[in-house]
């Protein structure tokens, strides 16, 4: 399977960490976010990797450029940010339609159970299917409702998107190249037409979407036992 990773943004939300850095590049112990990614990609057995990028793209370029274990392919928004539909829609050749791919952005740190493995195909009919969580008290996430069959509707519910999917990108193939789209309208007309599916996380997931919860969570161990494994991965994959 192949993944795209959502690297594009501004990172507004992050003040004065994202001046002079690109969100992903972002270090916590030392791991960039944008590297934890391709560590979990890695560990998924994904076999490609596209990214798209914007804002201080050049430096996510430079950092890639030295990467070795798959193939990434640098997809660079310069002109204007797409937004996630839209540079998914602009990204992709269209040979790279055919088959569900990956979808993770790297905002949020994924911390699956042993035996999680994402989806590699989807069921008929199906354009998506999503990775949910119960929202969190206080938190106002898109409220998102799953029936007993899976599918999906949005306004209402008890749970929320984490930022992992499994995509179709052919549902993408109406929208004009170039333009900017969000997936998360996309998401909604698929529930529309029953096109959408969703399923619980099976793990957890630290959300670093402000400096707040930067700053929060910048002095504690994350990734715990895991850490040195996660270097080891890096420092075999990167050339020196």
């Amino acid at each position: 399977m192949k993944a795209f990773v959502l690297a594009a943004g501004f990172g507004k939300r992050m003040g004065t960490l994202t001046e002079n850095c690109p969100k992903p590049l972002l270090k916590i112990q030392g791991i960039s976010l944008l590297d934890y990614s391709l560590y979990l990609l890695y560990e998924w057995n994904i076999s490609k990797v596209w990214i798209n990028t914007h804002y201080l793209g050049e430096k996510i370029k430079e950092h890639i450029q030295k990467f070795l274990k798959y193939p990434i392919e640098l997809l660079e928004e310069k002109e204007k940010i797409l937004g996630t539909a839209g540079g998914i829609r602009t990204g992709l050749s269209e040979k790279d339609f055919e088959n569900p791919i990956l979808l993770i952005n790297p905002d949020t740190l994924f911390f699956p159970n042993q035996n999680f493995s994402p989806k590699t195909s989807l069921s008929e009919n199906v354009k998506i299917h999503l990775y949910l969580l119960p929202t969190p008290a206080g938190q106002s996430y898109t409220k998102i409702n799953i029936d007993e069959g899976g599918l999906l509707s949005f306004g209402s519910g008890s749970y929320y998107y984490i930022g992992l999917a499994i995509l179709n990108p052919s549902c993408l193939l109406h929208l004009e190249k170039n333009q900017y789209f969000d997936l998360s309208d996309i998401f909604k007309e698929c529930a529309k037409r029953k096109e959408i599916t969703g399923e619980v996380f099976s793990g957890t997931v630290l959300d670093l979407g402000t400096k707040e919860l930067w700053d929060s969570y910048s002095i504690k161990d994350i990734f715990g036992t895991n850490l040195a494994k996660i270097q080891t991965f890096l420092n075999s994959s990167y050339m020196t």
